[in-house]
């Protein structure tokens, strides 16, 4: 009955993706015994109840096989319908061409790029361990009469293919995954041995299981990749580890079709005749979406038959636990899958001295730490520059493979695996931030565009923000990186001024669930008089007012407010009155009403613009590229100053441009 019910599935997928004239018959037919196997035979899931926070996870890393995760969905009970499965790949279906959170019911992860799914499994494994030591009851010795199973006990599965596992960013999970010794991480390898281009024998010739062995996982080898038994065995031995397992599965590109092990199958429908032959092979018959009654029920009796007792048992047991649990930790549990919170922060006192300069990093560290003491779901660390981002938590305990209480994570130099593990520690319910250089940043991209396409609240603190770091020179000196961060739809940048700014930013953070960009300059910078905590929600504001009439007005971010207001005061002595606007966020401006816009933009005023970044997004602002005090160039390692003067962003040129133009 197992392989006529293998058989069910890839006919069904095979429907799929002809009647959508797009798909993968290649993953459809190797990983469909995989699927079958760890669905109806390891998964512990209620197909009712999607959203069940013990459930086991699964993400399909190989998300281009997501007509395969679709027909197995639908044939395991969960609320799709056969007209779901007809509008694969159409607009506002429940079957998008990528498994995508929030849009397919049961789907766990929205799977990006080879590799992403992969490592933001990472996270939600971490999770799970962060949970399971919190909350699992621990008996207090052979007297106690208290008997109470795991509250959180939860596996993370992976399916992943050849170029999960060729993409950088599976080094970089695996060996993360392996330090922390994450036992409930299963990676499931459909190891087919061809890619789109041909056989993996000209580009993928490495030894994995001795790579993920030397990384600190538990291997395994499935022979016969269609042998249900053989790789039900592998699952169930990788259960009794305390490493990290992968599970390598030898199989057959496109198994059953006639062009079996072609390369063309990756990514390309079958042709009819091959559709049909194999149709007739199995006995399945021509007509799209018809389903054999008999292995279809016995896919779904096995899944949902042991998911409503598997989630009757831990309901029962969840109300034992409310028995015992703290308030507190009942009112988190129940916060787990809402991760929602309320926090005003824009009264807090931080005796602020306008006196003396600090460093903007530390100042956003004392706020950091306000925040860690309120919101216990406040986790996350740096790509190994915590002394230089400033981002540690104090007295919180650094997080390790045996110290899960722990909310400072060191994520070694790992920034793209960084923001994957910060997905899936928010996916699971954490307010998570993660911290480098904003150089660095182009090696977050990925993870961050993911954070943006799911809505994730995660925050990315990114420092060293300027050129004006000055003799690391322009390796480090970032130009280009704001501007593709703020193209990045969904996403807040936000670059605050002061102190007074940075609590104002981590009050819309903490407030809101938008990913969020926090950009940090080395400098020490004072508080400045005329910012504001509050306004910083409004994106754009009035920092500094003119005295009588407005001659121009200069917008100005981060540390390029204090430089924008000392501008201010030179050019007063000129005779010219200038506005000064602190942008913090241009996303929050962007979707401010007309009338607040034109309170800050007089009519026919003249506006300049000056970041030490790159021009991108700023021209819809200014009347031409000649008001613009940004940088398209990369910079020289020099000081601060010569740097500036080499760009001609001191403030004696930006003076004089400004006097020249008003003319």
């Amino acid at each position: 009955m197992d392989q006529k019910a293998i058989n069910v599935i890839r006919n069904l997928a095979l429907d799929i993706m002809q009647n959508s004239g797009a798909g993968h018959p290649g993953i459809t037919m190797s990983s469909a015994p995989i699927l079958y196997t760890l669905f109806t035979k390891n998964l512990n899931i209620n197909p009712a109840v999607t959203d069940w926070i013990n459930r086991d996870r699964f993400v399909m890393s190989a998300g281009h096989g997501s007509e395969l995760l679709y027909a197995t969905m639908f044939l395991c009970g969960y609320s799709l319908m056969l007209d779901d499965l007809k509008q694969y790949r159409k607009y506002d279906s429940k079957t998008p061409g990528h498994p995508t959170l929030g849009i397919t019911p049961g789907v766990d992860l929205t799977t990006g790029l080879s590799g992403e799914g992969l490592a933001t499994a990472v996270g939600m494994a971490l999770a799970e361990k962060i949970y399971e030591s919190k909350y699992n009851y621990k008996s207090k010795g052979l007297f106690d009469k208290v008997k109470l199973g795991k509250l959180f006990d939860y596996y993370t599965y992976v399916l992943v293919g050849d170029g999960d596992l060729m993409e950088g960013v599976s080094y970089e999970a695996a060996s993360f995954a392996g330090t922390y010794g994450l036992s409930k991480l299963i990676v499931l390898y459909d190891a087919n041995n061809v890619s789109v281009d041909g056989s993996l024998s000209k580009t993928f010739t490495e030894d994995v299981l001795s790579r993920f062995s030397s990384l600190g996982w538990d291997t395994h080898l499935v022979k016969n990749g269609n042998s249900v038994g053989e790789i039900d065995r592998a699952i169930k031995k990788a259960k009794q580890t305390t490493k990290p397992s992968i599970i390598k599965i030898n199989t057959v590109l496109g198994d059953g079709l006639k062009n079996q092990g072609d390369s063309i199958l990756h990514n390309k429908p079958l042709s009819k005749e091959v559709l049909n032959e194999y149709k007739e092979k199995i006995g399945a018959g021509q007509i799209p979406f018809t389903v054999l009654k008999e292995p279809a029920s016995y896919i779904r009796e096995q899944v949902v038959n042991k998911g409503i007792k598997t989630y009757d048992y831990w309901r029962n047991l969840y109300e034992e636990y409310k028995k015992i649990l703290e308030p507190v930790q009942l009112k988190e549990i129940e916060n787990i899958n809402i991760n929602s919170f309320s926090y005003d922060m824009s009264k807090l006192d931080l005796n602020i001295d306008y006196e003396n300069k600090e460093l903007l990093r530390d100042s956003n560290h004392r706020v950091m730490n306000i925040i860690a003491s309120n919101l216990y779901s406040f986790i996350g660390g740096s790509a190994d520059l915590t002394r230089s981002t400033r981002v540690y938590l104090d007295n919180m305990g650094d997080l390790s493979a045996t110290n899960l209480s722990g909310r400072n994570i060191s994520f070694g130099v790992r920034e793209h695996l960084m923001g994957a593990v910060l997905n899936g520690l928010a996916i699971s319910g954490f307010r998570p931030f993660g911290s480098t250089y904003m150089a660095f940043s182009d090696y977050l991209k990925p993870s961050i565009r993911m954070s943006a396409l799911m809505n994730l609240p995660v925050t990315y603190i990114l420092t060293h923000d300027s050129i004006t770091i000055g003799s690391e020179g322009p390796t480090h000196q970032p130009v280009e990186q704001l501007a593709t961060l703020r193209a990045i739809p969904n996403l807040y940048v936000f670059r605050p001024a002061d102190i007074k700014e940075v609590l104002g930013v981590w009050n819309v953070i903490v407030n809101n669930k938008i990913p969020s960009v926090i950009s940090l300059p080395k400098t020490e910078i004072k508080a400045e008089q005329g910012t504001s905590v509050g306004e910083v929600i409004k994106g754009a504001y009035i920092a500094g007012r003119e005295q009588a009439i407005v001659n121009a007005v200069i917008i100005a971010t981060g540390a390029e407010v204090q430089v924008a207001k000392s501008i201010q005061v030179k050019l007063l002595h000129e005779g010219i009155d200038v506005r000064i606007i602190s942008m913090p966020c241009m996303e929050l401006f962007n979707v401010q009403s007309p009338s607040y816009k034109s309170e800050l933009f007089p009519e026919g005023v003249p506006i300049f613009v000056i970041e030490f970044a790159s021009s991108y997004g700023w021209e819809k602002f200014v009347p031409s590229s000649d008001y613009l005090f940004t940088l398209d160039r990369f910079g020289v390692s020099a000081s601060k100053d010569d740097v500036l003067k080499y760009c001609g962003l001191d403030s004696e040129t930006i003076i004089e441009k400004i006097k020249s133009l008003l003319k």
